[in-house]
């Protein structure tokens, strides 16, 4: 990983850390006043997914639609380990030409269980991404670093079942251009669905 990676990651780990002392802040003060609720063992999510990316240094962007599911493992009711994979379709694109985008993320989550009727998180995950392209019966990939960095808010129904409300994050990738150099998009990741829970803590 170069040095350009290692920067861009210490600098979301620090958003992380502030954003989650922040709800850290505004769960205790809830606490007193809400039952904790136990976290399951094990999460597994669907979710559909919005993708605005951005095209580096152009000032343009394209719109991507696809799909994200994760897998959780609770360590206990704040801590878990998260892996997070998508796939996301461009659209809007000429005629003839197909891309896709795909993610494959990990990394620690922090859950806030104070609450009976939701569930916020934070959440930073890094990994890495691949882009695909065909036109004219060429095809093309590229493979590139990625970091997402967010969270989002799961309202439970029942012992077994949550929606997904709402999950946001900001989605850093790394994929360079066409001649080859260096170059870093910054994009946006909306995502809703459903998660199932299994196991007891």
């Amino acid at each position: 990983m170069n040095n350009n990676c290692w920067t861009e990651l210490r600098c979301s780990l620090g958003w992380f850390a502030a954003l989650a002392g922040l709800l850290c802040g505004f769960a205790g003060t809830a606490r007193a006043q809400q039952s904790a609720v136990s976290a399951p063992q094990f999460e597994i999510s669907g979710t559909y997914s919005y993708v605005r990316a951005n095209a580096a240094d152009s000032g343009g962007g394209f719109n991507l639609h696809g799909g994200s599911g994760s897998f959780t493992y609770h360590f206990s009711n704040r801590f878990s380990a998260v892996a997070d994979v998508g796939a996301y379709r461009f659209s809007g694109l000429p005629a003839g030409l197909d891309s896709t985008m795909y993610t494959y993320l990990f990394g620690p989550r922090i859950s806030f269980q104070s609450f009976k009727r939701m569930t916020p998180f934070v959440q930073v995950l890094v990994g890495g991404g691949r882009l695909n392209a065909s036109a004219g019966g060429v095809e093309a990939g590229e493979n590139g670093f990625a970091v997402a960095m967010g969270g989002g808010l799961d309202v439970p129904f029942g012992r077994h079942f949550a929606f997904r409300l709402v999950q946001a994050d900001y989605l850093l990738t790394r994929f360079d251009r066409v001649d080859g150099s260096s170059a870093t998009q910054n994009n946006l990741r909306i995502s809703t669905g459903l998660v199932f829970r299994f196991g007891g803590k």
